[in-house]
Formats: structure tokens, sequence, C-alpha cells
């Protein structure tokens, strides 16, 4: 007797695929990456591929397909696009791509119709079992340590920890649960063996958000004491494609490096999208003018830890780097 096919929830694993059963799901497709540019249905899911990364890198969450090719096409691009960003090699873009991922997802789970039952399956997939608003601490630090370098609750310390294990409310949960995805997206791949069609699809994404001026020249500043990480947030800033820790890296740098109000203005205005008034007061915020704080440039272990780090420098602050 034949045996029964198995029956998948496609929207579901649209929404989610980085599930186990998103990739059961496209093994069962039997489509080989060799011939998938010439396929007459999947064919699509290369450039949709690309544009995928383009919309996670950019914190655009797209909308939850509702036909079965839409949804074979969702998870088949987000396969393809996970290959390419590993493939390029670059922390940065799998970081910021990763990132948008698990955001995406995160919005997708707090907008679900059965939401207890699809969050039931989806942290039952990657292990992540919260008992009674409780997590061990060891499985914690593993997940919450990213966020603990830019806010304190974070951190160990401030938590409230009994028999080794950390008190957690619902909505840190689904926070630690979006850190969970990150880091999920972020396992490598082995791209060794990836057809040419991808190769040259993965170039194409990187020549759009890795770009390496060779000269910077700002105003008041020794081009030698610009580290290699600032260079390339200077970079993104040029292309439009600049995060939002980027350009505060970017602007407390300068500010720590003794760049006056004019000089900033001057470095962001090579943004295409710049606006005089908006970045001025942003930056007088930053510089303390605005309020009682003066914000200093993140450490080097900060930078790493956002995926921004370019070259071992053999230091601990940009703020120290003298060139070579």
């Amino acid at each position: 007797m034949k045996e029964q096919e198995k029956t998948y929830e496609l929207a579901k694993l649209a929404r989610y695929p980085f599930l186990k059963e998103a990739r059961e799901y496209v093994s069962s497709l039997k489509i080989n990456l060799a011939d998938i540019e010439n396929h007459p249905l999947y064919s699509a899911a290369v450039n949709q591929s690309k544009q995928r990364i383009k919309d996670a890198i950019t914190g655009k969450i797209g909308q939850s397909p509702e036909d079965k090719i839409s949804q074979e096409l969702t998870i088949l691009d987000y396969a393809i696009a996970r290959i390419l960003v590993n493939h390029i090699g670059n922390r940065q873009i799998l970081y910021r791509y990763a990132s948008g991922e698990a955001e995406s997802a995160y919005s997708f789970l707090q907008k679900e119709a059965d939401k207890k039952r699809v969050l039931n399956e989806v942290m039952e997939d990657l292990s992540f079992k919260p008992a009674d608003g409780r997590i061990h601490y060891a499985e914690y630090l593993r997940i919450a340590s990213s966020q603990a370098k830019t806010d304190p609750r974070w951190k160990l310390v401030n938590r409230v920890m009994d028999a080794g294990y950390v008190s957690v409310d619902e909505s840190e949960t689904m926070l630690l649960l979006r850190e969970v995805i990150r880091l999920k997206v972020m396992e490598p791949i082995d791209t060794k063996a990836i057809p040419d069609a991808l190769k040259k699809a993965a170039n194409d994404v990187a020549s759009r958000y890795i770009k390496k001026p060779e000269e910077v020249k700002i105003d008041q500043i020794n081009e030698k004491t610009i580290p290699p990480c600032i260079k390339s947030m200077l970079a993104s800033l040029e292309s439009a494609n600049v995060s939002h820790n980027e350009r505060f890296i970017i602007a407390t740098f300068f500010i720590g490096a003794g760049l006056n109000m004019d000089g900033l203005l001057k470095v962001f205005s090579r943004f295409p999208n710049y606006n005089e008034e908006k970045t001025r007061y942003q930056l007088e915020f930053l510089t303390g003018e605005k309020g009682a704080t003066k914000y200093s440039c993140p450490s080097c272990a900060k930078i790493k830890s956002y995926g921004l780090c370019k070259a071992e420098c053999a230091i601990n602050h940009p703020l120290s780097f003298r060139g070579r």
C-alpha cells in the first residue's frame, strides 16, 4: 500500500521558514540547486532571495503570502537567501540579515490568530523552553549576551535568579525568542559547492552592501586615525544602507574625536536622504547639548557584537586607532 504523503502547513512555514519542517518541505520538492535557475516555477526564488535580503537589512517586514505557489517561493527564497549571505562571508551583512528575519518572525508571531499553538510549535522547534517564566542561567547567558551589551536590564547581575534559573516575564520571553531566531538564522552553511548562478547572485548582493572607500577626507581629523570599521560605516552611509547602530557609532566616534557641529553635519551630509535640521537635532542630543548625557562611542567588543568589525586592529576602542 502506498505510504500517505505528509501534509504541510505552508502558510505557517512561509512565515517561519527557519523551522525544521520548512527544510523538510524544501527537500520534499526534490529541487536541485543547479537546476533551480531554469525551473518553470521556482526560478523566481533566486531573484526573490536577493529582494528578501534587502528587505531584511532595511527592516521591511513582508506580508504573509496566501496562495500555495507564493508560499512555496517564500520558503525557497529564504533557503536561498541564507546560502547567499553565507557565501558572501561578511559578518555585518549576515548579522543585519538575521536580525531582519528575526524581527519579521517576531512581528508575525504577535499577530497569529492561533498564537498559543504556533508559539509553542516555534519554541519547541528551536528547543527554547522557558518553564513557568524561568530559564536556566547558562541558556539565558547564551541568548541574552548580545542584548546585555547595549541594555543593562539583560545583564545577569540585574536579573532575579533562584536555584540557577532566571525569571523572565511574557514580553521578555518573546524578546528572547526573537534573539533565538536571530542566532538560528546566523548558523553557518557550507556554500563551497553552490552553482555559479547563486555565486553571481551573492556577488550582486555583496556589491550593493560592501563598499570600501579608498580615501576618507574629513576636516579636522587625520585620516590615519579612522579605523576600518568606521570607514566601512561611512561607505554604508553614502550608499544609504546604514543601520541605526552604524549611525550612532559614526556620530559618537567623531564626537569623541573632537569634531565640531559643522564637521559632524558635513560627515552626515554624505547620506543620500540627508536632512540637516533633523540631523542637527539628533547630534545635539548625542553631544549632550539637548540633554544631560553626552554619549560615548561603543568599544570594539560592542562593535564586534553588532557584526560591524572589519579588521583585528589590536585595540580595545575605535578612538585608540592610530593606523599602520
